[in-house]
């Protein structure tokens, strides 16, 4: 359910508690001249989440750049496409049945979720779910540091555009029916499952974070798309500098954390290309009632 939150850092966020001395996996990469400090993000939160790793806010504090997926203070200029496939056109009787359910629970009107496209009703069940539970957006990681970031007149540097996300999530198959379907069949197991990611990054389980974001059966077009091609597209524009504004230097990255785990992702990709890879988290691994 909750993948899409995941893996699109600067559209949402989440997570919360770990062991007394746990922390979420963090990683130094260096090759040549350039230094990457990297983070993974879950893109909503809450104040239990803070501080971060005294290595990553220091690290930020001498970097030439904060590197994020893409600059949330673009939305204005963002252009969406006209919907032709609604909520309504996908789904069954009984998964009509369920978003009813669902809507109800979430304090909104069926109609509401059934007139938006299947992309914009899976975000908002995902959002208004992450909001009821107590985690807010504007207190995500990615958030978080940026906002240190413009206070410390750091450099915000994007590896991609924010139109780039809104044409990958508008131009799902059927109008975005897997996100959709995904978000209806997860809904009523969600508290534990963001409760797991939550302890799970906290305490920098990798393996847990990513057994419960892998919870749900998805597309191999969906995971190529949303995951493994970024992924590969963003270390090419690290390795080479050239998202950069100058080819050696200091940098401070943090990206969604599915980026960072499992197939194709950015972490073993930047090793492939050179880089020395040094795991900096002091991490412990969690127990999951899912």
């Amino acid at each position: 359910m909750f993948r899409l939150l995941s893996v699109i850092s600067s559209l949402f966020v989440f997570l919360s508690s770990h062991g007394a001395h746990a922390e979420p996996q963090h990683w130094l990469a260096k090759k040549g001249g350039i230094e990457y400090m990297i983070i993974g993000s879950v893109h909503v939160g809450d104040s239990s989440m803070y501080p971060l790793p005294k290595a990553v806010t220091q690290f930020l504090d001498n970097s030439d750049g904060l590197i994020i997926e893409a600059n949330i203070h673009d939305a204005k200029n963002v252009i969406y496409p006209a919907p032709t496939i609604y909520a309504k056109d996908v789904l069954s009787k009984k998964e009509r049945i369920h978003l009813a359910a669902i809507a109800t629970e979430l304090g909104f009107q069926e109609k509401q979720l059934l007139d938006a496209p299947p992309w914009a009703s899976a975000l908002t069940i995902q959002m208004s779910l992450m909001n009821q539970l107590g985690y807010k957006p504007d207190q995500g990681v990615d958030m978080h540091l940026i906002g240190l970031a413009e206070t410390k007149h750091i450099d915000v540097i994007p590896l991609e555009s924010l139109q780039f996300q809104i044409d990958l999530l508008t131009g799902q198959p059927d109008g975005g029916k897997e996100l959709l379907l995904a978000s209806i069949d997860e809904f009523d197991g969600g508290e534990k499952l963001v409760q797991c990611l939550i302890d799970s990054w906290k305490s920098g389980d990798g393996q847990s974070l990513k057994q419960v974001a892998m919870n749900e059966e998805s597309s191999d077009t969906f995971n190529e798309e949303f995951l493994y091609a970024r992924n590969r597209d963003w270390a090419e524009k690290l390795t080479t500098g050239s998202v950069l504004p100058q080819k050696m230097g200091r940098y401070t990255i943090v990206v969604g954390s599915l980026h960072l785990l499992g197939k194709d992702n950015l972490i073993e990709l930047l090793e492939k290309q050179g880089f020395n890879i040094e795991p900096l988290g002091k991490t412990h691994k969690v127990h999951c009632d899912i």
